[in-house]
């Protein structure tokens, strides 16, 4: 299939494409929610009539789901500015196997453990097993639940999330203040957090950030700047699109994470632009799956999102860094915390979503990232049979 040409939005011609099947499965998963609504009221299904029929089909002829389309005000005059939602799902992976090492929270930890660069990640406490917590190097060796509460006692509070997790989902707070436990900012007992913990197997408890004085002018909830960093040669990272995301309807609950999967026609996401070259961000906008408000000032605050990032280089020159010593890598999507203790990066993605990206910067505008995506696509179609084979039957 050609570069946002029409397509054939079928799993015999997505593989026969060099589509995984694993990603080929579910970009046809997510067009058809969008043409039919699960009639459950399900979390993470779209809302029936949210979409026009006739440009949703549209967009889905040429490769784009509703929902981004909406969002890039997508029409015959600037489909070519984009890369199709077919063709991002098409070249997956971008990384080779050592994309493992970034797959979960607590490999890239132990990946940057040792370095100046773990100084970059927060601290990590306990891992949830169906055995108890397993102490992590952060909470002095002590295994069991006592010990599990005496460091959440010592340090204050724990951000508890899905060692491999998406879309924010399974964040939670645990936090000890003033001789009192509380989940999410709610009052809880010991034996509350003890069963919150194991009810939560595959979890990390990590050190909790709040924003950095600047950013917590903006949103008190931590913010997050996404950070797209290119490395094809191995040795000479760049970056190539970044964004930032700010918390939104979360008041000054910190509980809650920075992002909601926007399924209904009421959830949106803050989203602001930032230049890497200068630091400057602005530009803020709410992003909801079938329109876009211009949002200046926090939706939650309403103070002006805009201004020169505190810091911005050393962020910067850290994610290129870290790049370096994962040079095997040649995509990562950094997700930095902008904290009261410097940049924290929270994860890194190996094939980040590309909608928010693509929204302030489309990939076939700039000529670094048409050039990137496009010899991608180019070599895809140049496999033969074989080699189609091959990437129909990768994993993960």
């Amino acid at each position: 299939m050609a570069i946002n040409g029409h397509v054939t939005n079928e799993l015999g011609a997505l593989l026969r494409d060099g589509f995984a099947r694993p990603r080929a499965e579910e970009y046809l998963s997510i067009l058809k929610e969008e043409i039919e609504p699960p009639k459950t009221s399900e979390k993470g299904t779209f809302e029936d009539g949210m979409f026009d029929p006739d440009y949703c089909a549209w967009a889905h002829s040429y490769g784009f789901f509703a929902k981004e389309a909406y969002v890039y005000d997508l029409d015959e005059a600037n489909k070519d500015d984009y890369m199709s939602d077919y063709d991002y799902h098409r070249v997956w992976p971008l990384n080779a196997w050592q994309r493992i090492w970034i797959n979960d929270k607590l490999t890239l930890k132990y990946m940057m453990q040792g370095s100046s660069l773990d100084a970059y990640l927060p601290d990590y406490y306990y891992y949830s097993t169906p055995q108890g917590p397993l102490p992590l190097y952060g909470s002095g060796a002590r295994p069991g639940d006592e010990a599990f509460l005496d460091t959440l006692r010592a340090v204050g509070e724990f951000a508890c999330k899905p060692c491999n997790g998406s879309r924010t989902v399974g964040f939670h707070k645990l936090a000890w203040h003033d001789g009192d436990y509380f989940i999410d900012n709610r009052p809880s007992s010991a034996d509350g957090v003890i069963s919150f913990l194991h009810a939560n197997p595959n979890f990390v408890f990590t050190e909790f950030l709040h924003p950095s004085t600047q950013m917590a002018k903006i949103s008190p909830v931590i913010n997050n700047l996404r950070i797209m960093v290119f490395n094809p040669s191995g040795v000479e990272p760049v970056i190539g699109a970044s964004y930032f995301r700010i918390a939104m309807d979360a008041g000054t609950d910190d509980s809650k994470s920075n992002y909601r999967y926007p399924a209904n026609g009421d959830c949106g996401n803050y989203n602001v632009w930032f230049d890497w070259k200068t630091g400057h961000f602005g530009r803020g906008t709410i992003l909801y799956a079938n329109r876009v408000v211009d949002a200046p000032r926090s939706p939650d605050t309403g103070v002006l999102a805009e201004g020169v990032l505190d810091g911005w280089q050393e962020v910067c020159d850290m994610v290129l860094e870290m790049s370096e010593r994962l040079n095997p890598l040649e995509y990562l999507g950094y997700d930095v915390c902008i904290s009261d203790k410097g940049p924290k990066v929270i994860e890194i993605n190996s094939h980040s979503g590309s909608k928010y990206l693509q929204y302030f910067q489309p990939f076939y505008k700039d000529d670094f990232l048409r050039g990137y995506f496009r010899d991608k696509v180019e070599a895809i179609e140049a496999m033969d049979e074989d080699q189609i084979r091959r990437r129909n039957a990768l994993v993960r």
